[in-house]
């Protein structure tokens, strides 16, 4: 029960390093503009993709291998999703001087 326990943690940390890996990645990459809103989405999403992994019945070594690669390449989609989001939307000051111009626009009429 000890030893159980002991790799579950074990594997649970190593889990949470491979999801934090593309989240520091890209905060280093952008200079802090990962977004820290995204770091404990990165942390669940790699956790809930390495767990998935042996529910499938990925249960030999190339199981616990394809685990961490997916708990690092769960995350990477998840901030690949956002940062494309964000590109469509605009930056925030590109839409906050946007909307200030037409606020002076329509007061100067």
């Amino acid at each position: 029960m000890l030893f159980d326990l002991i790799f579950l943690t074990a594997f649970s940390i190593g889990w949470l390093i491979c999801a934090f890996v593309p989240w520091l990645a890209l905060s280093v990459a952008t200079r802090g503009d990962a977004g820290l809103g995204y770091l404990p989405a990165c942390l669940a999403v790699g956790m809930v993709a390495a767990l998935v992994v042996p529910l499938l019945g990925l249960t030999d070594g190339r199981g616990l291998a394809f685990s961490f690669v997916a708990a690092a390449a769960a995350p990477s989609l998840l901030l690949g999703a956002g940062r494309l989001r964000r590109a469509s939307r605009g930056s925030l000051a590109e839409q906050r001087r946007a909307a200030c111009s037409t606020k002076e626009d329509s007061q100067a009429r």
